[in-house]
């Protein structure tokens, strides 16, 4: 049996949302508009459904918690935007406010996961058990995006919020505030705008000599 607490009602969320989300755009394929309360619930009652299936004895989201063992709160976040704006049309976290989330995701990433592998003399998941100066740091991070009016101050908030409501599985904030497939996601993201930023000024730069012979010439 079981026990129904914040780290496994989480692990139902989060695939919950991911599975609403690639049901919408499917619909969206067979030609049906799904948007409104209805299609939320519909499909939100499908998804449940789906991962409540049986595998080994477990439902099949406990068996993909085993798989992915943790769902950050960022990430939650992005996936809860998907869903607002696949059934709804609003958008909770703006660009600017993605745009914040990926470079933190990068950045936390590219610290945490080489010194949990041993590239380093200090342990940086002993920070996360219980408070201490990650919790300040996070705290400081969250007030200076909040006063910049950057939503990821409030997806900051939620993490350790959810840090005390016990949704992290392991008790480490860490793993509220990022998990491998975020780190993934913002490292593509991040990679994404570098390539369009580098061909808008390779662009850019082709285009000045032909628009200098142009004004020459005139």
């Amino acid at each position: 049996m079981i026990t129904l607490h914040a780290a496994v009602i989480a692990s139902f969320i989060a695939p919950m949302l991911a599975l609403m989300i690639f049901l919408a755009a499917l619909a969206r394929r067979l030609r049906f508009n799904p948007q409104g309360l209805g299609w939320f619930v519909s499909l939100g009652l499908v998804a449940l459904g789906i991962l409540m299936i049986p595998v080994a004895g477990f439902p099949l989201a406990r068996v993909l918690a085993a798989v992915i063992d943790h769902w950050s709160m960022p990430l939650l976040a992005l996936l809860v935007t998907g869903v607002v704006k696949s059934f709804f049309g609003a958008e909770l976290l703006r660009r600017q406010d993605r745009r914040a989330m990926s470079v933190f995701g990068v950045a936390i990433g590219l610290i945490l996961y080489p010194l949990a592998l041993g590239m380093g003399s200090i342990d940086p998941f002993a920070y996360g058990w219980h408070f201490g100066p990650l919790f300040v740091l996070v705290g400081c991070a969250a007030m200076l995006l909040q006063w910049k009016r950057n939503r990821f101050g409030t997806v900051l908030l939620m993490a350790v919020f959810g840090w005390l409501a016990g949704v992290a599985e392991s008790g480490n904030l860490w793993d509220c505030l990022t998990d491998p497939l975020f780190f993934f996601l913002s490292t593509g993201a991040v990679m994404s705008r570098l390539v369009k930023r580098t061909k808008q000024s390779l662009v850019t730069t082709a285009s000045a000599p032909a628009a200098t012979s142009a004004a020459e010439k005139s």
